[in-house]
């Protein structure tokens, strides 16, 4: 499990120090914020206002018509800020899916000794050349991993098979992010499956420390790329040491 520890480092240094791939990590994240300050907003002024408007119908008195305003006015920013703490990372997810399997592609072959360009505009073509690809791939493991999810956390409810829904949820997490590398080298899902359990405590130990990361807010938006980053990095380590055929 050292390869673990030993490419949280390296992350890091091929997220940041690479302008292209730091500015492929910065704009969906923008996108995401600047989607959910307009809609916040909107959602907020307009709930303001019908809620405003029942209270003044169906309550007479003042200090009470005001009372229930503050009152549900601070409801809703709570349930506001719930909703975007539970749908921000999914939509940051699957807005950075084409930059981050770019990111991932070039970290790749710098581990590889090759080099990547370091042209942005030709990275902004290699999102977008990849973009309905990466897409529909990232749909379709949504799919997967919400149906294995609903699976884990159905465990929760036999108490002593809570470990293994922790572990499930850990394997979910590294496969997700594992993915970029599989798809990217066009893995059937047999290889996936061996190469996922064949390092099964790394990855799991991989998984939990993600899965603490989506907990934390405002963290849990760095989480896609970083994660991306360091199971690229993991990914191909392992690769590299591997015997060829």
């Amino acid at each position: 499990m050292k390869d673990v520890f030993s490419s949280i480092p390296e992350a890091f240094k091929f997220l940041f120090k690479d302008p292209v791939n730091f500015i492929l990590f910065l704009i969906p994240g923008l996108i995401a914020i600047v989607i959910y300050i307009m809609a916040g907003t909107y959602a907020l002024e307009n709930g303001m206002a019908f809620t405003k408007v029942l209270i003044n119908k169906y309550i007479l008195s003042q200090n009470g018509s005001m009372f229930m305003y503050y009152f549900v006015s601070g409801m809703m920013a709570i349930l506001l800020f719930v909703l975007v703490s539970w749908t921000f990372v999914l939509a940051v997810g699957i807005l950075s899916a084409p930059f981050n399997s770019v990111i991932s592609g070039r970290i790749e072959k710098k581990l590889r000794g090759e080099i990547p360009s370091l042209n942005k505009s030709q990275g902004f073509k290699d999102v977008i050349a990849g973009f309905g690809r990466t897409l529909f791939n990232e749909f379709k493991k949504l799919t997967v991993i919400i149906i294995a999810t609903v699976l884990a956390m159905g465990l929760n409810f036999i108490p002593v098979l809570f470990p293994v829904a922790i572990i499930m949820l850990a394997l979910i997490m590294s496969a997700q992010f594992l993915d970029y590398s599989w798809s990217r080298h066009e893995m059937k899902a047999g290889r996936c499956f061996s190469d996922l359990f064949g390092f099964f405590f790394g990855n799991v130990l991989a998984g939990l420390m993600f899965l603490g990361l989506m907990a934390v807010p405002l963290i849990n938006v760095l989480v896609p790329a970083i994660a991306t980053s360091f199971y690229t990095v993991l990914w191909t380590k392992r690769q590299m040491l591997q015997p060829r055929p």
